[in-house]
């Protein structure tokens, strides 16, 4: 077994496996902050089916999920892998200065369902959410009302309670503005798609496939999009549920993964950066950014210190967040052997594999079943929590990671009608504001209490 990953139980009844320099522990409190300790050492089983590549992208074979990646970190110059700090933007605020926030989450917009994400157009003016049952809105600056622009809802997954399939990402390439979306269609296979954008509305006669995923099973398939400056598209796809994770494990499968490629700018399809880690790996997905992931549902970097932080939702026991610092790829991050900092006795790890810990993460018997989020605060209306990164579980609790990843539970009230349903997804607004979105109970902002 590789010491990489060794873990302890500390006090506050939470195993917490931290970063190289230490191990973050939850407190059991309704509202405190993660201690530090010092110097840690670092449905059903079925054969997963291949992936085939986007239009254009050569599919490679090679070894199986047993078989280790090559060289570990990497640090690439190129496109997308480094985003540098703004000299303006607030850095992390300490712990202590984030314990005893009282924050309210106030109901915004209450006549959406199903919401499964949200994103700002500064060119356009609005917000686009995005619905699970395949609905694209238009909303103004402020969240005054909603307009459908697209109708997806015969081509996407048919909506079903407790369902992880449908409409589940969207973003807009910063190049030319494209509307970018992430889904599964009615074969439950996922499919990245582009549309051109005409008077603040997607066209769909300019659609283009940018990436077709053929999903083994029917669960864990990720679903962010995110875009780098240049044009660098984060994605992000789940083991599939079809393998019990191994195909997160196989680098000749795109699964468990956070890919980054660039889409085409006049055909469909896309390119593979030249510096991404394992282009040059035979039998190994050129595509692949980091690895080792179950579902990795959101992810966001961070505006000042250009890091990638990944909610990766967890099995029966452990949540966590994980972290790509600015600059590096290839991590592996470990599932399906490691759940977190618990070692699921699998065994059968290749020697010499270097897996990434994550650097917070809380047990579903302590919180809850799933992280969702977040979004760096840098509004106006909390002074204390800019610069914080805030995210939640979906059943509610919601948290503020500050300086050295110290993380502290924010108290936030369930709202005067009772709870929030089920959160999914932590957005941000074009002032730094930070919003939360839910299946039942639409949109809510966070504001001082």
């Amino acid at each position: 077994m590789t010491s990489a990953r060794n873990l302890g139980v500390l006090a506050g009844g939470l195993v917490v496996l931290g970063a190289l320099a230490g191990v973050q522990v939850l407190t059991d409190s309704d509202a405190g902050v993660v201690e530090t300790a010092p110097d840690a050492v670092a449905p059903s089983a079925a054969p997963g089916a291949t992936d085939p590549p986007g239009p254009g992208v050569t599919e490679p074979s090679g070894p199986g999920a047993t078989d280790p990646p090559g060289p570990g970190v990497t640090e690439p110059p190129g496109p997308g892998a480094t985003e540098p700090p703004a000299a303006s933007l607030p850095a992390r605020p300490p712990a202590s200065q984030l314990q005893g926030l009282a924050l309210r989450a106030e109901p915004v917009l209450t006549e959406l369902r199903n919401l499964t994400g949200m994103v700002w157009n500064a060119e356009l003016g609005a917000f686009y959410a995005i619905t699970q049952d395949g609905f694209v809105h238009r909303l103004p600056p402020d969240l005054a009302g909603s307009e459908p622009v697209m109708d997806l809802s015969g081509e996407v997954t048919a909506l079903e309670t407790g369902s992880e399939r449908g409409l589940l990402g969207i973003a807009f390439d910063p190049r030319d503005g494209r509307m970018f979306l992430h889904y599964t269609d009615r074969g439950d296979d996922t499919n990245v798609v582009s549309y051109a954008m005409v008077d603040g509305r997607p066209d769909p006669s300019s659609r283009r496939l940018v990436l077709f995923v053929e999903q083994p099973g029917l669960g864990h398939n990720g679903g962010q999009l995110l875009f780098a400056d240049d044009g660098g598209l984060y994605v992000g796809l789940g083991d599939g549920g079809g393998s019990r994770g191994r195909d997160a494990q196989d680098y000749s499968k795109l699964f468990g993964s956070v890919l980054r490629i660039v889409p085409k700018l006049d055909a469909e399809g896309y390119d593979i950066p030249a510096d991404n880690p394992h282009v040059s790996t035979p039998g190994y997905r050129g595509e692949i950014f980091v690895k080792g992931l179950r579902n990795p549902w959101q992810f966001t970097r961070d505006p000042a210190t250009g890091d990638l932080y990944i909610a990766d939702v967890g099995e029966d026991t452990i949540e966590e967040l994980n972290v790509v610092p600015a600059g590096t790829s290839g991590q592996n991050f470990g599932w399906y052997w490691f759940e977190g900092s618990l070692d699921r006795g699998i065994g059968g790890i290749p020697a010499g594999l270097q897996l990434t810990p994550p650097v917070f993460e809380y047990r579903h018997d302590q919180v809850g079943p799933a992280i969702v989020g977040g979004q760096t605060y840098l509004g106006s209306a909390i002074p204390a929590l800019r610069g914080a990164f805030v995210f939640a579980d979906m059943t509610g609790p919601m948290f503020a990671m500050g300086a050295a990843n110290e993380v502290v539970r924010l108290d936030v009230p369930r709202p005067a009608q009772g709870d929030f349903g089920v959160m999914t997804s932590v957005a941000a607004g074009p002032d730094g504001e930070l919003y939360v979105l839910t299946l039942r109970k639409g949109i809510y902002r966070l504001l001082p209490r």
